[in-house]
C-alpha cells in the first residue's frame, strides 16, 4: 500500500481541481457513480488535460474505493473536505442530528459520575468534540437549506412547476424545519440546546472548585465550547425561525393560490370539473354587496352630518337720516357773512342751528368748503380753539375765510 502524505492529497487536488470538482457536482448526494460513468468522464477529462488521470490513480490517492456492485464511491474524508471548500452540503435528515443529543448526554452523564482525571479529561475532550460536529452540521443544514429555498423563491427552472414547488416547499418544512426547530427549542428538556444550557451550567461551576490547576482548565475549555454553542444556535435558530420557515410558508401558499388560479382557467371550458359550482355574473341575487357591520356603522358616521341648525333672524335696525341741507347752502350762508374771522367755530354753529347731534362726519361736510376756489384762507394766528363734537374732541386752528375777489380785465 502506498502511503501518502497531505502534500500528495493537496497536489492532487491542485492539479485536477477541475475535475474533482465535476465528479464531486454529479455524483451527489450520495456520492457514488456507475463504472461507466466515472470512465466517461475520465476520458472526456484525459483529452483537454496533459496531465491524466485513471482510476487506479484515484484509487492511490484515496479519492475513491470500488463497492462490490462494481460502482465507486467518493472517500467520506474527501466529501467532507470538498463539502468545505466548495461551500456546498447535502442534506442530511434531522434524525441523524437526534443521534447527536443521546451522545452528549451519555458522554454529559458519565462526565458527572468519573472521578478519575484521565477519564475527565476523555470525556470532555469528546463533548467539545461532538458540539464541534453538531454545529458543523447545523451551519451545514442551514446554508443549504437558505440556498435551496432563495432558488425556489425565485422560480429556478428547476422548480418552475408550481406543483413542484409545492411539493418541495412542503418536504422540506415538514422533514427539516419543523425537526430542526425541535432539535433546537430551548424549552425543551430533550432538545439539544438544553443539554448545552445545562453542560455550562455545570462547568461554569467547575472550573473554579475542580480539585487540580488541569482539570480547572479542562472544565474552562468546556466551559467556553457551551458559550460558543450557544451563541451559533441562536444564531441559526433565528435564520430557521424568522427567514427559511416564513419564506418556505410564503412559497406553499402562494403555490397553492397560483395553482388554483391555473387550473380554474384551463378548465374553464369544463365546469363540471370544478369542486365548487362557478356563480353566473348576469344572475341577479338578493344579497347586500356591504357588510352589515360596516353598513350601519358607516350610517351612523354619516348621520352626525345629516342635522340642520335652527334658523336665527336678526331684526335690522335701520337707522332714520337726519336730513341736512347740502353744502351749496352752507356756502351760500358762509359768503353772506362777507368774511368769517373763526371759520371751523363758524362751522360748529351754523350746524348747531339744524342739528342737535353733531357728529365728525357732519362737521367734516361742511369744513370742506376750505377746498373751494373762490373762497380765500388766512393762517395767521397760532391759537386753537376746542370744538366738542358727539363723538370727538378737536383742536382747531383760527381760520379767516372770504370769498375771493377776481381780477376783471
Amino acid at each position: 500500500m502506498i502511503k501518502l502524505s497531505g502534500k500528495q492529497i493537496l497536489v492532487f487536488l491542485q492539479v485536477h481541481y477541475e475535475f474533482v470538482k465535476e465528479i464531486f457536482d454529479v455524483s451527489k448526494p450520495d456520492f457514488i457513480l456507475d463504472s461507466d460513468t466515472l470512465n466517461k468522464y475520465i476520458e472526456e477529462y484525459n483529452l483537454n488535460h496533459e496531465r491524466k488521470i485513471s482510476i487506479t490513480k484515484l484509487i492511490d490517492v484515496k479519492f475513491c474505493r470500488q463497492l462490490p456492485t462494481k460502482d465507486y464511491k467518493v472517500n467520506r474524508s474527501y466529501i467532507d473536505f470538498l463539502q468545505f471548500l466548495f461551500d456546498d452540503f447535502t442534506l442530511d435528515l434531522p434524525e441523524t442530528l437526534k443521534e447527536r443529543y443521546k451522545t452528549i448526554f451519555e458522554l454529559f452523564s458519565k462526565l458527572k459520575t468519573a472521578d478519575k482525571t484521565s477519564k475527565i479529561v476523555v470525556l470532555i475532550t469528546n463533548i467539545i468534540n461532538v458540539i464541534d460536529v453538531f454545529l458543523n452540521d447545523i451551519h451545514r443544514q442551514t446554508q443549504r437549506l437558505l440556498i435551496d429555498t432563495e432558488s425556489l423563491k425565485v422560480n429556478a427552472n428547476e422548480y418552475s412547476d408550481l406543483s413542484k414547488r409545492l411539493e418541495k416547499a412542503i418536504f422540506w418544512i415538514d422533514e427539516y424545519i419543523e425537526p430542526l426547530n425541535k432539535i433546537l427549542e430551548k424549552g425543551h428538556p430533550e432538545s439539544f440546546y438544553s443539554a448545552i444550557v445545562e453542560i455550562q451550567s455545570y462547568t461554569s461551576e467547575k472550573r473554579y472548585v475542580a480539585e487540580s490547576y488541569k482539570l480547572k482548565r479542562e472544565y474552562a475549555k468546556l466551559y467556553a465550547s457551551t458559550l460558543y454553542a450557544r451563541t451559533e444556535l441562536d444564531q441559526n435558530l433565528q435564520k430557521l425561525t424568522r427567514e427559511l420557515k416564513p419564506l418556505l410558508d410564503r412559497i406553499k401558499s402562494d403555490s397553492i393560490i397560483l395553482s388554483g388560479f391555473y387550473h380554474f382557467v384551463e378548465n374553464i371550458d369544463y365546469p363540471e370539473k370544478f369542486i365548487i359550482p362557478i356563480p353566473h355574473p348576469i344572475k341577479k341575487t338578493k344579497g347586500n354587496p356591504i357588510f352589515k357591520k360596516f353598513d350601519s356603522e358607516a350610517q351612523f358616521y354619516v348621520d352626525q352630518f345629516n342635522y340642520k341648525t335652527a334658523d336665527t333672524f336678526y331684526v335690522e335696525q335701520v337707522e332714520d337720516l337726519e336730513w341736512l341741507p347740502d353744502s351749496t347752502y352752507f356756502k351760500e350762508q358762509l359768503l353772506k357773512e362777507k368774511g368769517v374771522s373763526d371759520f371751523y367755530k363758524w362751522c360748529f354753529d351754523i350746524l348747531k342751528q339744524h342739528t342737535e347731534e353733531i357728529t365728525l362726519s357732519k362737521y367734516f361736510t361742511i369744513t370742506n368748503l376750505l377746498l373751494e376756489e373762490d373762497l380765500a384762507v388766512d393762517y395767521n394766528s397760532d391759537e386753537r380753539n376746542e370744538i366738542i363734537l358727539d363723538d370727538a374732541i378737536l383742536m382747531m386752528p383760527k381760520v379767516k375765510i372770504y370769498e375771493r375777489i377776481s381780477n376783471k380785465t
